[in-house]
């Protein structure tokens, strides 16, 4: 037996080396095949932000003995901002490469993308093989939670001969989600007292609270008397700075200051110049400015400038570079321009003009080529496409606003002429109910192959509240060949939720998607009956239901999430569905300055045409303290449909990680700040680990001068069998110069003294009172009366100036408040004051009735004898006032939400004034309260 097993073992060894020659062979073609060809983006992360247009480079090298044909270069899914990529049909001969530009703009539909992965499938064919491959880069974007903090009006006034004054202070959550924040103020220059200076808010989604800051002055400067009051919000979950305001304070003074002279702007009228190098050779000098001046009393203006310099070659290239012009109502912009509201993208260079007239009406006309250059030698000035516009703004600021566009954009390069238009509507029903609709049109019409598409799109989207219940409703639907930025898609999310008490939440949702685009033919070739390679198809679909529970338990929130769901995605190489019952969870809380976020996604899938079930999972654990937050997340196994379309043929039991950390920091005095950011991601889905670290450094000079700084760093590595890997570098340093504010020439001194006009002479005389602690504004500029009814305002322009007089107050100016002021002033101004007449409304409740009413916004009115109808509204103390002049009035009111015993009543104002409080009684209505005896 031992022979035996002797000779088989000898068998069994040359049959092991030799399936490891073959397989060894087989291997190494594959990868020469996969050196020969090599497809990637020249950026492996780009960061972008809202509103802005960036560009990647998709690089293809041949490094074959072969010429290749690239067939077809394909977006993995019709990704919204996406403005150009390369079409394919071209070849490369045997040791050739080509740089391809692939620009979006992040809009708010890019910003909304679940996967920060911008993929594309490259089909191309040689002699020997014909191949699809995929590739992709990652986009670094944040999502914007900003917290609101503003004053009803931009100017807050604080006397100081008041112990105590008081703002009003609206904090706004601009998040879908409920928030608790820390508000912080402080005071610049230091010389106020607020109280509280430190307050913790719980806002729902969409939600204003209104805090009120008790102000005193510790010491003022009387020739300059504004003071900024610095508020900034922390979200207490994560202690992230999530808003921050400067609010404008004016400490009264009877003796102002207009013109403070040359003082450094910090934000606008700056110049950088900088060096920029990086790794692909790209190597050039950049220099970025803007400034805001003003040409003459009537006409500002604002420029801003974008330019790169390639040194080595004497290209150059400008962008981003505009000139803004403003007169009163009316703005000229023409350079580079962007406009949104047309549904459909709008970038170029070009000149745009809006106006706005009435109360809440603009109107806007434009005309533009697409090319996101203004002018320039680097890139070769193609043909962009031709754009005009119009749009027209209505509404009132009240409850309705809406706007009507349309745009006619003439494509050269593709041969086709496109017409969009679209409307939009915007209902406040109450403060509790919105509605929106939008309706839209349009027509391409191919210029070659004579083939045309009519599309349309229509929504409705609503908002409200009911008691406790909350509900909102979105939907969208365009045809499939409608030609603004919705072509092709359905969308529907229902959501109900309900609140329980302040720290527990149940909601339950809907959400059905699908983007199913159809488009004209490419216009490059005839078409032809069967033949696709002219037709772009690709479609994706999203269904689900679900319901979650929110609740929290001292500083820890909670929240569970089931769903069942339904993935598409198709176009005319692959085909993938995906349906799965899924479960997230989250937990997050804070501790002082450290905060914890935990957040997983469990689901249980099946893909099409497989009978068997496989599990998976997404987690994500975050940590913040202070400035320094670090994030990680682990993915096992297809969590969505996208996650099957990976060209390798991989075991379905894959893992993705990702590992992120950033630090801000301000030092020395803070003339120096700065970030930095590391991470790695490590994907053996796609076969590839990715690792980047970037810093930005500004460090203050001098008041006017900063040197600034900038490093990214990146590499690449693929984990396949047969790896390749790479890596790229930047850096940039600057020098940043901020300029002064102009001042406008000729300055002088303008001095009123108010009096009231009892005989309305316009003259003071003997008996007729000066007015003291009367508020005056010489157009933004305010100051305060003294006891001698003074006002001085020092070092004013030459121009002409508006004055107005506490119109609160019923004081009505007896000389015209144009003021041109072109030397010293010294003015007596009078005045009349009208009556104050004061009412309250009061509620006549039955026994045992609790229910509290409100009355406030109520409109009163009061009419003269001879027909002029004033009006007051009732305030959140049940009170109104009106300033009449001496005569009879009849003040009623018009509302039948209440019952009034009197809704009418009429009185005599005399001019010695009116003491006496007008009470207007009321009831509810159809309220009986049946009490039962013993």
């Amino acid at each position: 037996m031992k022979p035996q097993n002797g000779i088989l073992i000898s068998i069994l060894r040359r049959t092991i080396l030799f399936f490891a020659i073959v397989l060894l062979h087989v291997s190494l073609a594959f990868a020469q095949e996969k050196k020969d060809i090599e497809i990637h983006f020249e950026n492996n992360s780009v960061a972008v932000e809202k509103g802005s247009t960036f560009t990647n480079f998709l690089v293809i090298e041949n490094k074959s003995s072969e010429e290749i044909t690239i067939q077809n270069i394909i977006p993995q899914e019709k990704y919204p901002g996406l403005l150009f990529y390369p079409k394919g049909d071209f070849t490369l001969r045997a040791g050739q490469s080509k740089n391809l530009p692939v620009k979006l703009i992040a809009n708010v539909d890019f910003m909304k993308l679940r996967s920060n992965e911008i993929q594309f499938q490259v089909s191309y064919t040689s002699p020997t093989v014909t191949k699809t491959e995929s590739t992709s880069f990652f986009v670094n974007k944040e999502d914007n939670k900003n917290i609101a903090i503003y004053t009803a009006t931009y100017e807050n006034f604080i006397n100081p001969a008041v112990p105590e004054s008081s703002i009003l202070l609206i904090v706004e959550n601009q998040s879908y989600s409920k928030r608790t924040v820390k508000i912080d103020l402080q005071s610049i220059p230091d010389g106020l007292e607020m109280m509280p200076k430190q307050q913790t808010l719980s806002l729902e989604g969409l939600e204003k609270q209104t805090i009120e800051i008790k102000i005193r002055v510790r010491k003022q400067n009387t020739l300059y008397p504004e003071f900024n009051i610095n508020a900034t919000a922390t979200d207490l979950l994560d202690n992230k700075t999530v808003g921050s305001n400067t609010l404008y304070l004016v400490i009264l003074s009877h003796n102002r200051q207009i013109a403070r002279g040359n003082e450094t702007v910090s934000g606008s009228n700056f110049a950088e110049l900088s060096y920029n190098e990086n790794s692909s050779g790209f190597n050039f000098l950049q220099l970025r400015g803007n400034t805001t001046f003003r040409v003459n009393e009537n006409l500002k203006s604002r420029f801003n400038i974008g330019a790169d310099y390639y040194h080595e070659d004497g290209l150059y290239n400008l962008y981003d570079t505009w000139l803004e012009l403003e007169r009163k109502n009316t703005v000229l912009r023409v350079g580079n321009v962007n406009s949104n509201d047309y549904d459909y993208p709008v970038f170029g260079r070009g000149g745009k003009v809006s106006t706005k007239f009435g109360e809440n009406n603009q109107v806007e006309i434009l005309a533009l080529e697409n090319n996101y250059n203004l002018y320039g030698t680097y890139f070769q000035q193609a043909k962009g496409s031709t754009i005009v516009g119009a749009k027209y703004g209505f509404g009132n600021s009240k409850n309705l606003n809406g706007k009507v566009s349309y745009l006619f954009d003439h494509d050269p390069r593709f041969n086709v002429d496109t017409q969009v238009a679209n409307a939009t509507v915007s209902l406040l029903i109450n403060t509790k109910n919105i509605i929106r609709t939008e309706v839209g049109l349009s027509q391409e019409k191919g210029l070659v192959n004579k083939d045309e598409n009519a599309g349309a799109s229509m929504g409705a989207n609503y908002e409200g509240k009911f008691g406790k219940w909350d509900i909102q409703s979105v939907n969208s639907f365009a045809t499939k060949s409608y030609a603004g930025i919705k072509r092709g898609t359905f969308f529907s999310n229902q959501r109900i939720s309900r609140q329980f008490s302040e720290s527990q939440r149940a909601f339950i949702q809907y959400q059905n998607s699908q983007i199913d685009p159809e488009f004209l033919s490419f216009q490059s070739a005839p078409i032809q009956s069967g033949n696709t390679a002219n037709l772009r198809y690709y479609f994706n679909s999203t269904e689900a239901l679900g319901s979650g529970y929110q609740f929290s338990l001292k500083k820890w929130n909670f929240l569970l999430s089931p769903k069942v769901e339904k993935q598409k995605t198709a176009n005319f190489y692959t085909s993938h569905e995906l349906f799965s019952y899924r479960m997230e969870a989250n937990i997050s809380t804070t501790f002082g300055a450290h905060g914890l976020n935990w957040t997983a996604e469990y689901s249980y899938s099946k893909e099409n045409n497989k009978a068997d079930w496989f599990n998976s999972l997404r987690t994500t654990l975050s940590y913040r303290y202070k400035s320094f937050s670090l994030n990680g997340t682990a993915q096992w196994n297809a969590i969505n449909v996208f996650d099957l379309n990976s060209y390798y043929d991989v075991d379905r039991n894959f893992a993705n990680y990702n590992v992120y950390a950033s630090y801000n920091f301000q030092m020395l005095h803070n003339n120096l700040i700065g970030s930095f950011t590391a991470g790695t991601y490590y994907s053996e889905l796609y076969k590839n680990l990715n690792s980047n670290i970037s810093g930005n450094l500004e460090y203050k000079i001098s008041p006017s001068w900063s040197a600034t700084g900038y490093f990214n760093f990146s590499g690449y590595k693929s984990t396949s069998a047969y790896a390749s890997s790479g890596n790229f570098y930047q850096f940039r340093l600057g020098i940043k110069r901020s300029f002064t504010a102009a001042t406008a020439l000729g300055n002088h001194k303008v001095t009123f003294q108010l009096f009231e006009d009892k005989n309305y002479n316009g003259l003071l005389e003997a008996g007729e009172s000066v007015l003291a602690n009367e508020i005056v504004k010489l157009d933004n500029f305010v100051a305060m009366t003294d006891k001698n009814g003074k006002v001085v305002f020092q070092n004013v322009p030459e121009g002409i100036y508006t004055l107005k007089v506490n119109e609160s107050a019923g004081a009505r100016l007896m000389i015209d408040p144009v003021i041109m002021v072109n030397n010293n002033i010294n003015r007596k101004v009078s005045l009349v004051k009208n009556i104050r007449v004061s009412g309250k409304l009061k509620e006549i409740r039955q026994a045992y009735d609790e229910v509290e009413t409100d009355v406030t916004g109520i409109v009163v009115y009061a009419k003269s004898e001879d027909g002029v109808i004033y009006t007051a509204v009732v305030n959140q103390k049940n009170e109104f006032e009106f300033f009449l002049k001496d005569g009879k009035y009849d003040l009623y009111i018009e509302n039948d939400k209440y019952s009034y015993i009197q809704p009418t009543q009429t009185i005599q104002v005399a001019k010695e004034g009116y003491p006496e409080t007008v009470i207007f009684e009321y009831k509810k209505k159809d309220t009986t309260i049946k009490v039962k005896k013993f």
